[in-house]
């Protein structure tokens, strides 16, 4: 029963030194991540806003769940230090012939949230379509694959709460992309050798269990 378009293991074995792209991408990892800014901070070409953001949303795990801050408080905390030190910086500023704190009309650019956003947008709708392509059977070991690792990661959100889990995943998006461009290579070899075991572990499958179950034939309807 041929699952996969008349593919075979020695078609396989010619294919066995090729290099295949994870996902079977065609573009590199900068231009998935959209090219801009936000590919450039989440893969370090811009090192002082990315260690800005993971130290920054660090501690803001750490005072949230390591201190058990409320984060009403927090801001309200946080809020009041940042003024009180303003204040003492422009009072200070009078006596000690300090130069007075320069505060920007625009703190944050409105073209960094449309990019952002814009990002997370088309990244959403490709991984949407990817798990919609997947689930209509096109690549079972893909489809499989997926499954599992889904389940293993509703497993890990039932022992870790949400705030963990969003710690966890803001670490991973800034230090995956990074490390597999680096070591894009050996990731894609070792992706495409993972592919080839599920395929030939799926055709078995199919081949000795799947094939077997007995299917009803269809009748035709008589008319009299």
């Amino acid at each position: 029963m041929p699952i996969f378009g008349g593919s075979s293991d020695s078609e396989e074995e010619r294919t066995m030194h090729q290099q295949t792209k994870l996902f079977n991408r065609q573009r590199s990892i900068h231009s998935i991540f959209g090219g801009g800014k936000v590919a450039d901070i989440l893969l370090w070409r811009e090192p002082k806003i990315a260690a800005t953001l993971v130290i920054g949303v660090s501690l803001l795990w750490f005072l949230l769940e390591v201190v058990e801050y409320n984060f009403i408080t927090l801001v309200c905390h946080a809020s009041m230090t940042f003024m009180l030190l303003f204040f003492i910086w422009s009072t200070a500023s009078d006596f000690l012939n300090w130069e007075r704190p320069i505060i920007p009309e625009v703190v944050l650019d409105e073209s960094s949230f449309k990019e952002l956003a814009t990002s997370f947008h088309d990244r959403f709708n490709q991984i949407l379509s990817k798990l919609l392509d997947l689930a209509c059977g096109r690549d079972p070991p893909l489809f499989f694959l997926t499954t599992i690792s889904l389940y293993i990661l509703s497993v890990i959100g039932t022992c870790i709460n949400f705030m963990n889990l969003l710690f966890i995943g803001f670490v991973s998006m800034q230090t995956l992309p990074v490390m597999y461009e680096m070591y894009e290579d050996d990731v894609d070899r070792m992706a495409s050798m993972l592919m080839r075991k599920m395929r030939k572990l799926y055709r078995k499958v199919d081949s000795n269990v799947l094939s077997k179950i007995p299917r009803g034939t269809v009748k035709s309807k008589k008319y009299a």
